[in-house]
């Protein structure tokens, strides 16, 4: 079989963690998830990092968020990752939803966590910011020397069974459905931060058109338009 290095660089709380779960059993896949921390990004640790491709035929990698943080961001450049993966794809949901989940993931996960809606929306601007100017990401991987494959978190709340049929057929990969991993996903408005700041509602409502006019998709259902 060809080698296949598959990497997700798309958005957190895009249903990636149940793709990983997913993709470890598949019956196709002799590799594992390659489980790379930030660290493991620089470049003193890139040869070893690349004995795991050269390891296994199928690798797959989920861990990969759109933009990092300084040095590492160097790294994450389309001319630097491609010397690895043979595909990539990427999760495209709405920011408002994303930042609910992240904030109710940090509400559930950490006991000492005190930050109001408010509170939290507003030292999320930056990431506000990161998730929403779509049009800097999309630019920023449009001379990629492999396509990104974008895809919808709607779709996969829909129908996660052909959600994943379709990575399989981007892989090249016999179809394959994990019916065990029963993840119920949901496009959840219940207790939603907070934006009461008009140009940041104005902000993130323009990065959301950038992907209707894309891919001539309606995404008013992503607005918020209070």
């Amino acid at each position: 079989m060809k080698k296949i290095h598959y990497r997700n660089i798309g958005f957190p709380k895009t249903g990636t963690n149940w793709l990983w779960q997913q993709l470890g059993t598949h019956p196709q896949i002799d590799g594992r998830f390659t489980d790379v921390s930030y660290k493991e990004y620089r470049a003193k640790d890139l040869a070893s990092y690349k004995k795991i491709y050269e390891k296994y035929d199928i690798t797959y990698n989920m861990d990969v968020h759109v933009f990092q943080y300084n040095d590492i961001e160097q790294y994450l450049r389309p001319e630097n990752i491609h010397s690895h993966a043979t595909h990539l794809t990427m999760f495209l949901r709405s920011p408002y939803e994303i930042l609910n989940s992240m904030y109710n993931m940090e509400q559930n996960r950490n006991p000492n966590f005190k930050f109001s809606k408010e509170a939290y929306t507003n030292i999320t601007s930056e990431i506000v910011q990161r998730y929403s100017d779509m049009r800097t990401i999309f630019d920023y991987w449009k001379n990629s020397q492999i396509p990104v494959k974008y895809m919808f978190y709607d779709d996969l709340v829909k129908d996660p069974e052909n959600f994943m049929f379709e990575i399989c057929n981007y892989l090249g990969l016999k179809p394959y459905y994990n019916d065990k991993k029963k993840i119920v996903f949901a496009t959840d408005k219940k207790d939603p931060l907070v934006f009461d700041n008009k140009q940041t509602i104005d902000y993130i409502n323009r990065g959301i058109c950038v992907i209707e006019d894309t891919f001539n998709r309606d995404l008013s259902h992503w607005k918020n338009n209070d």
